[in-house]
């Protein structure tokens, strides 16, 4: 199974924690790729991108994973965002469970991180001024 496997790239660009998932995501290794994620994700963040353009193969556990991400997210305040492109095998399992009602789906990772921020901002409180 070398070669096959998921991984997980993670980094942060400003406050949004990116996750570039690859290879496969499936019953084998969902909840690892979602413990790996959660435990990068700091209070600091606002929002998470989860990046599947480069995945091969998601499988019902790892769509499952990705739920129970945006459930852990909502709980902390954090949004999660995904992208993969139009058309592509997992948009259409993205669709198929329901996914993209209750999670943003974006064609690209640049348009994911560019409504995270913008989200993020929307939603930041404002801070109290000295007065």
């Amino acid at each position: 199974m070398t070669g096959q496997l998921g991984n997980v790239e993670l980094q942060r660009e400003e406050r949004v924690a990116l996750a570039v998932l690859s290879g496969e995501i499936d019953m084998s290794n969902a909840t690892s790729v979602r413990h790996q994620i959660a435990e990068f994700v700091t209070p600091d963040d606002d929002a998470v991108v989860v990046d599947l353009s480069e995945l091969e193969f998601i499988d019902s556990a790892g769509l499952h994973s990705l739920v129970e991400l945006g459930n852990l997210l909502s709980e902390r305040r954090q949004q999660l965002f995904l992208s993969t492109p139009s058309g592509s095998h997992v948009e259409r399992a993205l669709e198929i469970v329901g996914m993209r009602n209750s999670v943003p789906v974006h064609p690209s990772r640049d348009e994911a991180l560019e409504a995270a921020r913008a989200s993020a901002v929307e939603r930041r409180p404002v801070e109290p001024t000295d007065g």
